[in-house]
């Protein structure tokens, strides 16, 4: 006698259930994303806090490591004081630009008005500066400031939430005990947990490694070709290298823009644009890949679409936080046999072997 299944162990309502979550999923995110987004912000800081507290516990005097005040106070002061090394050398190279402005202007005149009569246009400066009085320089700071001010909001509300995702930290795995009370379920999600930390730790990791190295080689090319402001650029290109494809291209077209306003030369634009160019392909084609291997196992095309779709949602946040959250997704998917078959539709080649966690026997 042929055995029947209820519909609610049926595909059909796998299938209607996913789609009906998902789809709550994607509304949520969306509906909500002026709340989400400065836990997330919070939650990434948080977990560079907890990378640095792991790499200082592997630290030991005369045989033994240092207490745990000690490494949390040492994580804290690593992150802010980097941050604030950032900030200052931000704005001093942006205050550097702001006050050369007159002269990068009047070398981009020249170049104009040279272009102009190359192409037969007479009185180009006139003209784009007839442009510019017509846009709404008012309503430009207005709303510049506007932004400022939220800004400076966001921050707030995500030092909040650090502060209150460090002492939940504690109390985490107490209420993993509490909610899955089978030490068998507990020990299945600890490791879905587990994996889910050890892959974005890899990966966040290789990719820091990665964008350093090309940030420094541009860095050191910028400063040969004597743009101005080497570290400004280096550092955009540093920060855009974890946007998957449009972001090594992005960062490449910043400084070889600003060497056309800086020298006054196409030639110029042409000639860093090739070089910094030249470093994105070499380390992303050839080191990154025996650095980082297939340790993600990701479509390009779900990459892409990932990208497409963050960068909608969350805008730039979501553009570098795409990769990782597909990650999680693969992970945490691959681990239910009712989502499983998704779990391989995100895969490049269908192995999800690399990231199943096998149930231990009894």
């Amino acid at each position: 006698m042929v055995e029947t299944k209820s519909f609610s162990e049926s595909l059909a309502f796998r299938i209607i259930l996913v789609a009906i979550l998902t789809g709550l999923s994607i509304f949520f995110i969306i509906y909500f994303k002026d709340l989400l987004k400065p836990f997330v912000m919070a939650v990434m800081v948080w977990y560079l806090i907890k990378t640095i507290y792991n790499y200082i516990g592997k630290i030991k005097i005369m045989g033994r490591q240092l207490p745990r005040w000690l490494k949390g106070t040492l994580s804290l002061a690593f992150i802010f004081g980097a941050v604030q090394i950032t900030i200052n050398l931000i704005i001093t190279n942006l205050s550097a630009i702001v006050n050369n402005f007159p002269t990068y202007k009047s070398t981009l005149d020249i170049l104009l008005i040279n272009l102009g009569e190359s192409m037969g246009v007479v009185n180009i400066t006139d003209q784009m500066q007839e442009q510019i009085n017509k846009l709404d320089l008012q309503g430009f700071l207005t709303s510049t400031l506007a932004s400022l001010s939220a800004t400076v909001g966001t921050i707030v509300i995500v030092i909040i939430y650090i502060v209150f995702l460090l002492l939940e930290e504690v109390a985490f795995s107490k209420k993993i005990d509490a909610i899955f009370p089978d030490p068998r379920k507990r020990l299945r999600i600890q490791e879905v947990l587990n994996e889910i930390y050890q892959s974005t730790n890899k990966y966040i990791t290789l990719k820091t490694v990665i964008s350093l190295l090309t940030g420094g080689l541009s860095y050191i090319v910028l400063m040969l070709f004597g743009v101005d402001y080497a570290f400004l650029w280096a550092f955009l290109i540093f920060l855009f290298n974890y946007i998957p494809y449009i972001g090594s291209l992005i960062a490449t077209l910043l400084p070889a823009i600003f060497a056309i306003v800086q020298f006054g030369s196409v030639w110029s634009f042409v000639w860093v644009f090739i070089s910094v160019e030249a470093i994105q392909l070499v380390v992303g084609n050839y080191i990154e890949p025996k650095i980082m291997g297939k340790s993600l196992n990701l479509s390009p095309l779900v990459v892409v679409v990932a990208l497409s779709f963050w960068g909608y949602v969350w805008d730039l946040l979501g553009m570098f936080l795409s990769v990782p959250i597909t990650s999680i997704m693969l992970i945490t998917l691959a681990q239910f046999p009712a989502t499983r078959n998704i779990a391989i539709l995100l895969t490049e080649n269908g192995n999800i072997e690399n990231v199943l966690i096998k149930k231990k026997e009894d």
